[in-house]
């Protein structure tokens, strides 16, 4: 019921939470609409380069990055949507099957998202540490792999179905009137079945971080050392190919008598350092921008599981020490609460900041939709 009497006097659910939002949820709204409009433009920019661009075509993890980019727009279009709705609707919320469906849906993305970051990790472990060969790159086969890992996901959010709905005993700040909240049951509120629960999926979390950090770890060693040993084998081809450039130069002197002999000898001398050099310049270019695209993802891992652990232990503190949570956790969870979707916004924000090729792909991508009109010279 949206309306109330209590001691006589008229009260309307609708006003006490419209009031209650303008007085303590404008930031967390304001928070979700800058999570949400910088996540959909960021998260659009990312399906559209890595389908698009034939350069993001060779990179061995970009099936899995396109099935992110689109498990994170998700996210930012209809769960963050969700949540305003939630907020504004404090009190009023009536409808179980949107409530069990969105915080079901909150769930499967937030698992999808953390689930294919590892993915993204073992992968690029599996390449640049293993050297084995690149089989994840058959589109098809990533394809099929991360469906199953988002239906896994699903798997793992079943309970919610079962453990969140509307709960019409939430309190207000007056006496005797109560509303209604899309929000975990209170019977389900203990250690049996809520704190199995978010257990289970704080095991799994902390599972995928110590496999990233190990994957990512390795795979840092491993570059750094092609690094170092290709500056080595450059420096030591240096005076190798100045005395072979000696050598010949001083055969070509002697033996200089026909001119036309020469030439064919400087040609040639010119073109193998010419091939000599491009090799390193090309592979340095290749691995600069490995590094690049590793350090990028490992920091939009960081971010994701960050986010993402803070919101399960908020809700372990709820579950477990009630009171603890009302003292010191309650005033800043409405920021908390929602930090689950940073990473769905800050993945392609961290691909724009540190990866040149993405953000050199996207301006010409910009080209290709607006290009350039010639100037007539009249």
């Amino acid at each position: 019921m949206a309306y109330n009497f209590t001691n006589g006097t008229h009260t309307n659910l609708r006003d006490i939470e419209h009031q209650e939002c303008l007085d303590k949820d404008i930031p967390a709204t304001l928070f979700l609409i800058f999570l949400s409009v910088i996540g959909t433009i960021g998260n659009i920019h990312t399906i559209l380069v890595y389908v698009l661009s034939p350069i993001m075509e060779k990179y061995s993890v970009r099936v899995f990055i396109i099935w992110l980019a689109f498990n994170d727009l998700t996210a930012c279009i209809i769960c963050m949507s969700f949540e305003f709705f939630d907020i504004q609707y404090d009190y009023t919320f009536s409808s179980d099957g949107a409530c069990k469906f969105f915080k079901f849906l909150n769930h499967v993305v937030t698992g999808a998202s953390c689930i294919l970051l590892t993915t993204i990790a073992i992968e690029r472990y599996r390449i640049f540490v293993n050297n084995l060969p690149i089989l994840i790159t058959n589109s098809q086969r990533s394809n099929v792999i991360s469906a199953v890992l988002i239906g896994l996901s699903m798997i793992l959010s079943i309970p919610v179905l079962i453990y969140y709905g509307v709960n019409d005993k939430k309190k207000t700040h007056i006496f005797g009137v109560l509303g209604k909240e899309c929000r975990f049951f209170s019977k389900y509120e203990n250690i049996h079945y809520l704190g199995v629960y978010y257990s289970i999926v704080l095991f799994i979390g902390l599972v995928c971080v110590v496999m990233c950090i190990v994957s990512y770890g390795r795979i840092l060693h491993a570059m750094c050392t092609r690094k170092e040993w290709r500056k080595s084998i450059r420096k030591k081809s240096v005076p190798a190919s100045n005395s072979t450039s000696d050598i010949r130069s001083g055969t070509t002197q002697v033996t200089s008598i026909i001119h036309r002999e020469a030439v064919k000898l400087n040609k040639l001398q010119t073109g193998t350092c010419d091939s000599a050099n491009k090799k390193p310049t090309c592979s340095s270019h290749n691995l600069g921008n490995a590094i690049r695209l590793t350090i990028s993802l490992m920091i939009a891992t960081g971010v994701s599981y960050i986010g993402n652990m803070l919101y399960v232990f908020t809700k372990m503190v709820q579950i477990l020490n009630p009171t603890m949570y009302q003292d010191n956790i309650r005033p800043i969870s409405d920021i908390i609460g929602p930090g689950y979707f940073v990473n769905n916004a800050s993945n392609p924000i961290v691909f724009c900041l540190l990866d040149r090729t993405f953000r050199q792909e996207c301006l010409k991508l910009y080209g290709k939709i607006c290009p350039k009109k010639p100037v007539s010279m009249e």
